[in-house]
């Protein structure tokens, strides 16, 4: 069987912009740099949700007049959106998917051709996304990172231990063939949350499987915080739902979908009031994940509710 893609084919690096608050002139600039990376192009998707983009840009031209970086407008919002609109206006035969916020090191895309020209069958390369050692030397972001709550799957122990069924769009690449015969990322999802985890489903419901590739070491190269996560998971909660009324039964979530949210947020309070003041990250991870449990459902159960007014609105125009 033939490789997947040929020595000289182009690679389209698809970044698709997030209001993240971080320095994408950075990202931009360690694009430019990627070595042994054969012909590549690097689209970003620009939904207008960084107002400053187009200067950094232009600084990032100026100091760069051959960079391979260009700006690409979506009118759409949603990681789904931007996506498919790279993939649109690129010409690759390989296309990678990498979020705005990892900051690549000089060897990504050579790492992901390498992959793909070893290939004799169509499979998903997925890279590494890491917190650098001096934002991993906060206890809460190494728990994040190591327990898998930040992607789904803990990233810093994969090598080791490759889930089957992961897929993380946040860092991927597949062929363009590949991506056609699954399809487009679909764009009813609003937020960056499961447009990744149904394309997965649909990428191994085709028979086709993903690996992970240590040596496409990326940066996550911005603080996360407790507050931002909590945010985040409210999200996923809301997300959650919807999804499995769309497009799936119940989930791993079940469980924890079907527990008395004040007998969480109970929790929670005597877990922060008893946590010690300094100490090892053992002595905050049962509240960390109190925090985020609760967060979790309060989105779940909003969603829920609309769901079932939206129901009700529609038996009644019946």
């Amino acid at each position: 069987m033939r490789p997947q893609i040929s020595p000289d084919a182009v690679a389209s690096v698809i970044v698709a912009v997030n209001p993240h608050e971080h320095d994408l002139g950075a990202v931009m600039e360690a694009w430019a740099a990627q070595r042994d990376a054969g012909r590549y192009e690097v689209l970003v998707a620009n939904n207008g949700s960084r107002p400053g983009l187009a200067a950094a840009h232009a600084a990032h031209r100026w100091r760069n007049p051959r960079t391979p970086v260009r700006l690409i407008p979506v009118a759409r919002s949603g990681r789904a959106a931007m996506n498919n609109a790279g993939v649109g206006a690129s010409s690759g035969e390989l296309v990678l998917f990498v979020a705005d916020d990892l900051v690549p090191t000089e060897g990504v895309i050579a790492a992901h051709r390498a992959f793909h020209e070893a290939l004799v069958s169509p499979a998903a390369g997925v890279g590494s996304a890491y917190f650098p050692p001096a934002l991993r030397a906060d206890p809460f972001r190494r728990w994040l990172e190591d327990s898998g709550r930040l992607y789904g799957a803990p990233l810093t122990r994969c090598p080791a231990a490759w889930p089957a069924d992961f897929f993380f769009v946040g860092h991927a690449s597949m062929t363009r063939e590949t991506f056609e015969r699954i399809g487009r990322f679909d764009e009813s999802f609003v937020y960056d949350l499961f447009d990744d985890d149904d394309y997965g489903r649909r990428l191994r419901a085709l028979g086709l499987h993903t690996h992970f590739l240590p040596r496409a070491l990326a940066w996550h190269d911005h603080p996360v915080t407790l507050d931002e996560r909590i945010t985040a998971i409210e999200r996923l909660g809301e997300a959650s739902r919807r999804y499995e009324e769309r497009c799936a039964p119940p989930h791993s979530w079940t469980g924890l979908a079907q527990a008395p949210l004040h007998e969480l947020e109970a929790r929670r309070e005597e877990l922060r009031a008893s946590r010690p003041a300094a100490g090892p990250v053992t002595g905050f991870e049962a509240w960390w994940m109190a925090e985020l449990d609760c967060a979790f459902l309060r989105g779940y159960r909003h969603a829920d509710a609309d769901i079932a007014v939206s129901s009700r609105q529609a038996g009644a125009g019946g």
